[in-house]
């Protein structure tokens, strides 16, 4: 079987080290779980959380990607509609924050866990992790 590129791996929450097991248990949208991460790969058995607390940077990277959400969003808004009142940016802000929580939150820990984690992928790891 082909391996998975990382930005694939990525878009896909996989393990950074195998590009195989899940990095979280249920899909974005199952709201009252969305946030429940594996502790360790169930591919390769590699823990995630780096030390207590690990991912509390992913709250940065959330905070950028939000940011960037919101002035992209200003700035087509600007450009398409002609009323341009503080309430239709106030509720295209609130609407994208409701619908997009769950993918924002998890992709900044993704995207965090790929960058800070000192994880390598290793294509040669069987199902136990052993080289």
């Amino acid at each position: 079987m082909r391996a998975k590129s990382r930005p694939l791996a990525i878009l896909q929450a996989k393990c950074p080290q195998c590009h195989k097991g899940n990095l979280f248990e249920t899909g974005p949208y199952r709201l009252k779980r969305f946030a429940r991460m594996n502790k360790q790969c169930p591919h390769c058995e590699v823990k995630f959380a780096r030390e207590p607390r690990f991912f509390d940077g992913a709250m940065y990277i959330s905070y950028a990607m939000n940011v960037g959400l919101f002035l992209a969003s200003a700035f087509i808004i600007y450009q398409l509609f002609e009323p341009k009142s503080p309430n239709t940016y106030l509720i295209a802000i609130i609407l994208e924050v409701i619908l997009l929580y769950p993918l924002m939150f998890r992709y900044s820990r993704v995207l965090y866990l790929y960058t800070f984690g000192g994880l390598k992928y290793n294509p040669t790891l069987d199902t136990k992790g052993n080289s």
